[in-house]
């Protein structure tokens, strides 16, 4: 009898197990995001930031992937997009978008945006529950860090959704 509790009481566990581990359903670190060649970038362990002597704008794309369900579901119910980031100076500024493109017509739609202010290192953006449909739909954030002094140190360290 005990052991069959035990069992019964080990299924329940390892059927949440997946539920659990879909509490943060994408992230990606600054530094894996997509960027020009020589744009006067450098990603340094997870940061997507400027070289030494670099001013004006920096572009880094992340792709999206439906990590929701182990991928079956095409809708997932993601309402957070967050960011972590240094913006240390009025010189400058993170700004983040999180884009949807029509997988016919290629038409972007902006879901959310995030702007740092002097001094903040993290943010969120909500939107409703039902935006996400990956049948129809491609994702991806827009990530654009500008300074004008090379003494403000702006980066991006982390995007996600959930």
């Amino acid at each position: 009898m005990k052991a069959t509790v035990s069992l019964s009481v080990l299924a329940l566990l390892l059927l949440t197990l997946p539920a659990a581990g879909q509490a943060y359903d994408w992230s990606n670190v600054g530094s894996v995001g997509i960027t020009q060649a020589g744009s006067g970038h450098v990603f340094t362990g997870p940061t997507f930031t400027f070289s030494a002597s670099r001013t004006g704008t920096l572009i880094a794309r992340y792709n999206v992937t439906n990590t929701y369900g182990a991928g079956v579901s095409k809708t997932p119910p993601w309402t957070t997009f967050r960011a972590a980031f240094t913006d240390n100076s009025s010189s400058g500024v993170v700004n983040l978008r999180l884009m949807q493109v029509d997988k016919c017509s290629n038409a972007e739609t902006q879901i959310c945006a995030i702007s740092s202010s002097d001094g903040s290192s993290c943010d969120t953006c909500t939107f409703g529950s039902s935006t996400f449909d990956f049948a129809n739909n491609f994702y991806y954030v827009d990530a654009r860090i500008t300074r004008s002094s090379t003494s403000a140190t702006e980066a991006l360290h982390s995007v996600g959704i959930n």
